[in-house]
């Protein structure tokens, strides 16, 4: 059994400031680095083997923190990216209902299969997520390892665990979640938004 804990990246100033991030490159903030200081702490005694980021360097500079705690290289990979949000991004949710008011109504009509202008579907985003989770079961059998990745995927991901087709929970910066399996088809979802380490 394949076990991965799914860590969201620190806080940016755009999280602060509410805004869409998306797959813009937004960097950590000093609120941020400790976070991923105090994930690294959390971490240090699970036994992992290996440790994933999304390509984007909010996700690889909290990976890196994790990774030099716990004396493992970050392997980058594009698929664990945050969700595109098309000119959503850099917005924060008012702005765009004033600026994309009928695209806004849209999206939220159908959240799972409208996309953002020039954006990701949320079935999209699942797709993603999940052939990288494949990829993930099929490279590292009965290993324990760690993904650094996007609030907006790894919701994604855990929805798509328990049947959902819309994620159902939050996660914050510095939360760990872990999911557990042999295949993406007996995935579970072990725990969801650990922030003890946090508090």
């Amino acid at each position: 059994m394949t076990r991965i804990y799914l860590v969201r990246h620190g806080e940016t100033a755009w999280n602060q400031d509410k805004r869409y991030q998306g797959q813009t490159d937004i960097p950590l903030t000093e609120k941020g680095r400790e976070q991923a200081q105090r994930a690294a702490e959390r971490l240090a005694g699970v036994g992992a083997s290996f440790l994933i980021s999304s390509d984007l360097s909010r996700a690889l500079d909290t990976a890196a923190v994790i990774g030099q705690r716990l004396g493992l290289s970050v392997i980058s990979c594009p698929l664990w990216r945050e969700r595109n949000y098309g000119r959503w991004e850099g917005l924060t949710r008012t702005e765009i209902q004033n600026l994309y008011p009928e695209e806004w109504q849209q999206v939220h009509k159908d959240p799972v299969s409208t996309a953002p202008g020039g954006g990701e579907a949320l079935t999209e985003l699942q797709e993603r997520s999940v052939k990288a989770v494949k990829r993930i079961l099929t490279e590292y059998p009965g290993d324990t390892g760690i993904v650094v990745s996007h609030g907006g995927l790894l919701r994604a991901l855990l929805a798509w665990i328990e049947g959902h087709s819309q994620p159902r929970y939050f996660l914050d910066n510095g939360g760990i979640s872990l999911v557990q399996g042999t295949d993406v088809r007996d995935l579970e979802v072990v725990s969801v938004n650990d922030v003890s380490h946090l508090l």
